[in-house]
């Protein structure tokens, strides 16, 4: 089991802004926050935080991604709008993927950082 992912980011406050809007609908809120970081999470447990790149190396990698579950269909579609108001490009528009599975709705961006982030639902 996976306790918590973090990415760094090249402006906090800009993948702030961003990751607030997006997240919430999947019901994730900022559980802890200071100038060096920002974590999110839901009922006090620390899920996801974002940090300031310290340098310039790559923030991510090939084929990297990090994938939230999200409780509906209503969310997904939610997190993708919320994600493109704020410069995120669509690797997968929301929908059904049976390529994938027959109880699989998501969806694909790609944030500010360039990083890959996907949203689940599944139809169980």
């Amino acid at each position: 089991m996976i306790d918590h992912v973090s990415l760094g980011t090249s402006d906090l406050p800009r993948a702030l802004e961003f990751y607030k809007a997006c997240l919430e609908p999947l019901g994730y809120s900022i559980q802890h926050q200071d100038a060096g970081q920002v974590i999110f999470g839901a009922d006090g447990a620390w899920r996801f935080a974002i940090y300031p790149s310290q340098n310039d190396d790559p923030l991510n990698g090939h084929r990297t991604h990090v994938a939230f579950a999200s409780p509906s269909q209503d969310a997904t579609r939610a997190f993708h709008g919320a994600a493109l108001e704020r410069g995120a490009a669509t690797l997968r528009e929301p929908g059904l993927r049976p390529d994938i599975n027959d109880e699989y709705f998501g969806t694909m961006i790609k944030d500010p950082d360039q990083h890959v982030i996907e949203v689940v639902h599944w139809m169980r």
